[in-house]
């Protein structure tokens, strides 16, 4: 546990974030669409994505911008293309063979550790992915880019405001500290940690559920419908 002063500030963020929550907790799934939809758009357009990616290279010091760029509109709209295939409020699967019902419900406040080199990136997608299932984020940035998430998330914060959510609905810690991330951990209701090993374990032994992406290399599937050139150049601008 942190000291009595970032448990308290850490609680007052949370403390919004589930009112935010409670107010959008009944939305239906056209609601999330118009919701998650806004916040896509309000960071993936192309200015947006040129202003953050250049942020993001300025600040933290990680990436090439032109990449950045092309990362963010992709991952973004990407990520809103899946969402909009995938049932994530009301009946989501049902087994009629073995009488097995599978119904959405919200798992509260989401806190959302974010690294150096994804200020940009990263938060839309952990942002869509949550807002889907009617969750609030907590977003808490690493201390070398923390001015560039703060822009993403305030982006993200306006775009709800237009459709009638709340903008507490997404947030940033107040402070990018350590202590300040540990004491989110305690508070929320799920994790999903994207960083190093260190900050990944920590995630796991924090006692509160959570989901990690730590360092290595994704695993890639190319069929046999690919064009084998085009599919080792896009893999090797993805991952180098």
């Amino acid at each position: 546990m942190g000291s009595p002063e970032v448990s308290e500030s850490v609680a007052e963020v949370v403390a919004r974030a589930r009112s935010a929550q409670a107010a959008i907790n009944d939305y239906t799934a056209e609601q999330v669409d118009e919701l998650t939809t806004a916040v896509a758009w309000a960071v993936g357009r192309k200015d947006r994505a040129e202003e953050l990616a250049r942020l993001a290279v300025d600040e933290a010091g990680f990436g090439n911008y032109g990449d950045k760029v092309i990362k963010i509109e992709k991952r973004v709209f990407g990520v809103l293309s899946d969402l909009r295939r995938t049932p994530t409020v009301g009946v989501v699967a049902q087994d009629d063979e073995r009488g097995i019902t599978e119904i959405a419900k919200p798992v509260g406040v989401v806190a959302a550790l974010i690294p150096t080199t994804g200020p940009d990136a990263t938060p839309p997608v952990k942002a869509l992915c949550a807002l889907a299932g009617r969750n609030a984020v907590v977003f808490a940035a690493h201390p070398r880019s923390k001015q560039t998430t703060a822009a993403v998330v305030e982006y993200m914060r306006e775009a709800c405001e237009q459709v009638g959510a709340p903008a507490d609905l997404l947030q940033v810690l107040p402070v990018a500290k350590i202590a300040y991330t540990q004491e989110l951990m305690q508070q929320a209701d799920l994790i999903v940690a994207t960083g190093g090993a260190g900050m990944v374990k920590a995630a796991y032994s924090s006692g509160t559920p959570a989901f990690g992406v730590g360092v290595g290399n994704c695993v890639h599937v190319v069929d046999e419908t690919a064009d084998l050139t085009d599919a080792a150049d896009s893999i090797k601008i993805a991952k180098t």
